[in-house]
């Protein structure tokens, strides 16, 4: 009872972590926004140049480091507030029922779903080039079948300055993308949740000149600054919530570590027909339930994953070879023994094989203390499993 008590304080911390910044960028340009309405026209100006700068900052970065997931909902967010513009330009102020407008309404939440849904993909990929391709066709069709949109009953409701059928499918939309931050947080999700949140604010007040450049520039402000975090999170964390990388085990072991320190290079026995079986999810969830098993060994471990994906690293500090394998041979028996509950209450049992290789004089970095346990435990795979080997 007591764990279960000390994991939902735990998740609870963690969400708030990850809602933090965009949280808090979403509030600013609320209290921006109804502390200074109406601004002048300099203020405006700038912000709609921010917005231009930021989402051109915004895109370059992406391409750069070959993200999919925020990048289409970033470049939505981009068209929808020039379709916005240009609509209010060229119809004044009965922008509110053309095509485009009302194209925005509906077609903008329904997208933002599905690129929130979409899995972490390279941007330079099939995925990708099919995502573009099905945004080019939207353009497309609203332009040649635009028209169709009109068929909508009761558009003359407004919730706001859009429509109150539009306004109800942004508020379903967000439900199952609430629930699914409740159950399982990232600072990629969090973000596009309140990035989304802004293009809604941005909507529903387009009708004010101040509110459409606000909350357009947080929208574009959050996604930037939440990729920025997630790459930072990503270079020292691993997937597996708070599982350092290598590149952190490496800094760890030049900061953090004392001199004498043992590691145990581990992963799970016959892990690639097991990917096949369960998938790359359940996967995921079987390696964070051996991470949570194994730090609840009374050995003070720190676990990190080994460049190698499949393997991960377990760190005895102050501790010799002799008592390092006493250590991962109790691991071994006991996982062995353990049977791991999915979220689906279905259940499997593993077994894990260990290759343990202790910081030496001769070791001029961690990097070596690695590669001898890599290297020792790919060779004792060639020969058997569920083992703890010594390099």
């Amino acid at each position: 009872m007591a764990e279960s008590a000390s994991g939902s304080v735990k998740y609870i911390l963690s969400t708030i972590k990850s809602s933090f910044l965009p949280a808090l960028l979403f509030a600013g340009g609320m209290v921006v926004f109804f502390a200074q309405n109406p601004y002048i026209p300099e203020v405006t100006f700038t912000f709609h140049t921010a917005f231009y700068i930021l989402a051109f900052l915004g895109v370059t970065l992406l391409c750069i480091v070959n993200r999919s997931k925020p990048f289409f909902s970033l470049i939505t967010g981009i068209v929808s507030y020039i379709f916005l513009n240009w609509s209010k330009n060229k119809y004044g102020t009965d922008y509110q029922s053309c095509t485009e407008y009302l194209w925005i309404c509906f077609a903008l939440p329904l997208n933002l779903l599905l690129f929130y849904y979409l899995d972490p993909h390279k941007l330079q990929s099939k995925i990708g080039f099919w995502l573009s391709v099905f945004l080019l066709g939207q353009l497309f069709f609203i332009q040649h079948c635009g028209n169709i949109i009109r068929q909508i009953p009761y558009l003359n409701l407004n919730f706001g300055n859009m429509p109150m059928i539009a306004a109800a499918l942004w508020f379903l939309i967000f439900m199952p993308v609430a629930i699914d931050i409740s159950i399982k947080n990232t600072r990629l999700n969090t973000g596009l949740f309140y990035a989304d949140a802004c293009l809604f604010m941005g909507l529903m007040y387009s009708g004010n000149v101040s509110a459409v450049t606000t909350f357009f520039l947080c929208f574009a402000l959050i996604l930037f600054a939440t990729t920025l975090t997630d790459l930072y999170h990503q270079y020292n964390y691993d997937i597996l919530e708070n599982v350092g990388s290598y590149n952190s085990y490496l800094n760890h072991a030049n900061s953090r570590f004392p001199y004498k320190y043992t590691i145990g290079l581990f992963s799970i026995d016959n892990r690639d027909k097991l990917l096949k079986i369960l998938g790359s999810r359940k996967m995921q969830e079987l390696e964070q339930m051996l991470v949570n098993r194994i730090r609840d060994f009374p050995y003070d471990i720190s676990v990190y994953r080994y460049l190698n994906p499949e393997e991960l690293i377990m760190v005895f500090k102050n501790e010799d070879a002799k008592h390092t394998m006493e250590y991962a041979d109790n691991i071994r028996h006991v996982i062995a023994a353990s049977e791991f509950f999915f979220t689906n209450g279905k259940s499997i049992k593993i077994t894990i094989s260990a290759s343990v290789s202790e910081k030496t004089r001769l070791d001029l970095n961690a990097t070596s203390v690695t590669t001898r346990a890599h290297n020792a435990l790919q060779k004792a795979y060639r020969f058997n499993c569920n083992i703890v080997t010594k390099a």
